[in-house]
């Protein structure tokens, strides 16, 4: 296979060189630097109210998902707590999480028009596969492996950000927790920033083999006709703002679908930059439980979710809900 010839080519487009100066935003700390009150948006008595309401209203005439537009309710407060979240999110830390939902109080399709609609005050819901699905039920199957139709399975998913091998990652991951693992599941979120200002004063030619094209899955999610690999950097720069497309799993498989055999500089730039998060414990670190949504900057960031256990019910497995943003291109799944 010529794989190269055969890839989705993603590297054309203006880009700018790695910076050479550490960066000083917000996004640059430690774990040691945050705490739950750091990240955490409660969802206040108005906010309820204004759910309830909105609840209530769809229970007269039910209307689908998609086509709920939160202008057309009053959500005064939810707007200005989903502002808040969207601050952290693009000029903050980097990550939010929303506490809490009375899901015990809302059928399934109820809880997912109030998650759609907060959704769309932050973002746009995009397309998670080019056959069009919206929600994505993030649920054990039994399975592990590198494919997309695996990614569920309880085993560890180590640092890496979603949707990085398509011509548009989404800007945010939103995650709703419908139930919560038995045991273990911590998630963690570590910013571009950190990584980047640490490997630049530990290991600044890895750090540079980020930045140059590497071998991406597609996982089997493209449009139809497409290439099944893309080629493109783990990092860039856009003159502003780092943009990941980091993800190990989906690079070692792109390479090994593409039958190219990964060079010992993009495997130990991959290796290092995990263990440097682990090791300077750059990323934060906290659980998930019923009602609260997790929301990350994507493309500026990499998550990790902990291997956990599923209670002895089938009722009892962990399940979240997951939906992503973003404003730029169309709704569909490639814009």
């Amino acid at each position: 296979m010529t794989a190269k010839a055969q890839a989705l080519d993603l590297t054309a487009g203006p880009s700018a060189p790695r910076p050479a100066t550490a960066f000083a935003n917000a996004k640059v700390w430690r774990r040691a630097d945050l705490s739950p009150t750091d990240w955490t948006v409660p969802v206040t008595a108005e906010v309820r109210g204004e759910l309830k309401a909105v609840v209530a209203d769809l229970r007269r005439q039910p209307m689908p998902v998609n086509l709920l537009d939160p202008a057309e309710f009053d959500m005064d407060a939810s707007r200005a707590m989903m502002s808040e979240v969207k601050a952290k999110l693009r000029d903050g830390i980097g990550f939010a999480l929303i506490d809490r939902l009375p899901l015990d109080d809302w059928e399934v399709e109820e809880t997912r028009a109030v998650y759609w609609l907060l959704a769309s005050l932050l973002s746009r819901p995009v397309a998670q596969e080019s056959w069009g699905t919206i929600f994505r039920d993030i649920v054990d199957n039994g399975n592990a492996g590198a494919d997309y139709a695996n990614t569920p399975a309880t085993k560890t998913l180590f640092y890496h950000t979603d949707n990085s091998a398509s011509r548009l990652v989404n800007d945010y991951t939103a995650l709703m927790c419908i139930h919560g693992a038995a045991e273990g599941g911590a998630s963690e979120y570590a910013t571009l920033y950190n990584l980047y200002n640490a490997m630049a004063d530990e290991a600044p030619e890895l750090l540079d083999r980020l930045f140059k094209p590497f071998y991406h899955h597609r996982q089997g999610i493209e449009p139809k006709g497409d290439p099944k690999v893309s080629w493109a950097p783990a990092i860039a720069f856009d003159g502003e703002k780092l943009e990941s497309r980091f993800s190990p799993n989906k690079i070692a498989s792109g390479y090994q679908l593409a039958g190219v055999d990964m060079d010992n500089a993009a495997r130990a730039a991959l290796d290092t930059a995990c263990d440097v998060i682990r090791k300077k414990e750059l990323s934060a670190l906290f659980m998930m439980e019923r009602g609260q949504i997790q929301i990350i900057n994507n493309r500026e960031g990499l998550h990790q979710r902990a291997e956990y256990k599923n209670g002895p019910a089938t009722e009892q497995n962990r399940h979240l809900m997951r939906l992503w943003l973003r404003d730029r291109g169309r709704r569909q799944f490639d814009g």
